[in-house]
């Protein structure tokens, strides 16, 4: 294995690609996490990339023109075979090497599960830390052409049981580029899962943050704290300023999580305490997933330390039905009723 991975680097040929030097220049979030994936190949030959359609022809378009940077043996397409794309990884990152496998469709990682949890997750331990396993998964996740239950899941919670698996949900062009880059820093495996409603949206990359696993604050407020990943961030700080604006006038503070997995308990807390009213959001049913964990962390403190129990509003337990799942999904406006409910006693939401 150490052979032919050392033959793969070998024949690839970087031709350096000129960066921009600006971190305020506006950037859409697919291309932030193509650059975040070309400058860490520059800087380390000891990575590359495997995945189906990740060279000439990338169908996510995210690493385009990387074949041309670091040739065909860096971005190398693959037969459609997860396991193997998995286990060739797993046997790379015990050598030393860091690989970022792609996956089609996060649903898909079902297919290599076992690679995933028993090998990549455990080596490490097994090993008494001797061998690490800094793998990379990235998959996008959420509704897609209207493909209903196939391919559409956002399978976070299918991996937060499992010890010495990081999980990340980018929110933003920020995020998608330092999360990213912070993917290949961790000594085990991570899940990076990309919203594709998001690759389109701008934003600028920004600076480094001095613990980039730490939850941030997109919007400040003194009414409510919503907090959620990914597009739920996004949605909830729409949801925001269209409540700024309302003949009310509610003043809502945003937290957009990243890393959901280490989660970052105490500044949950913080942000929590900073409105004493909690409404969090995720797309995933409401029986798992990062929802319940910070209900059942916030339950933790005193009595009266919030003004009320902190809300939970999540997809139902169903798959996505065809040309429907704007029907199940959270939105903008769930979000923004979620919130009023808060403060004004609404019916229940969820």
């Amino acid at each position: 294995m150490n052979r032919l991975v050392e033959t793969l680097v070998e024949q690839g040929k970087p031709i350096r690609r000129a960066k921009e030097s600006n971190p305020e220049a506006a950037i859409t979030y697919k291309a932030a996490l193509g650059r975040a994936l070309c400058d860490v190949m520059e800087e380390n030959a000891k990575t590359f990339i495997l995945g189906q359609d990740v060279g000439r022809f990338s169908i996510g378009g995210i690493t385009t023109g990387l074949i041309d940077s670091f040739g065909a043996a860096r971005v190398r397409d693959c037969p459609i075979s997860e396991s193997a794309m998995i286990g060739m990884a797993v046997g790379a990152a015990m050598n030393g090497y860091t690989v970022v496998v792609e996956l089609a469709y996060a649903d898909i990682a079902a297919v290599a599960f076992s690679s995933i949890v028993h090998a990549a997750a455990k080596i490490p331990y097994a090993t008494n830390g001797q061998l690490r396993c800094p793998l990379i998964v990235r998959s996008p996740v959420n509704r897609f052409s209207r493909h209903g239950p196939m391919g559409t899941e956002v399978t976070a919670s299918w991996f937060y049981n499992v010890p010495d698996i990081d999980i990340a949900m980018p929110a933003d062009s920020h995020e998608a580029y330092w999360l990213l880059r912070h993917a290949f820093e961790r000594p085990v495996p991570t899940i990076f899962l990309e919203d594709r409603s998001l690759n389109a949206t701008v934003g600028v990359i920004g600076e480094r943050a001095e613990i980039l696993s730490r939850p941030r604050v997109l919007r400040p407020g003194s009414d409510v704290t919503v907090i959620g990943a990914g597009r739920m961030a996004t949605l909830a700080l729409q949801a925001a300023e269209a409540l700024a604006t309302a003949r009310r006038g509610i003043d809502v503070r945003v937290v957009s999580l990243g890393t959901v997995k280490p989660l970052d308990i105490d500044t949950v807390r913080t942000e929590s305490l900073a409105t004493r009213r909690v409404l969090i959001v995720q797309e995933e049913p409401r029986f798992g997933g990062y929802g319940p964990v910070i209900q059942s962390i916030l339950a933790e403190l005193p009595l009266g330390t919030l003004k009320q129990p902190p809300a939970l509003l999540a997809r139902p337990n169903t798959f996505l039905p065809y040309n429907r799942e704007e029907d199940l999904l959270p939105s903008a406006n769930a979000i923004a009723d979620g919130v009023r409910a808060l403060l004004f006693g609404k019916d229940e939401i969820g």
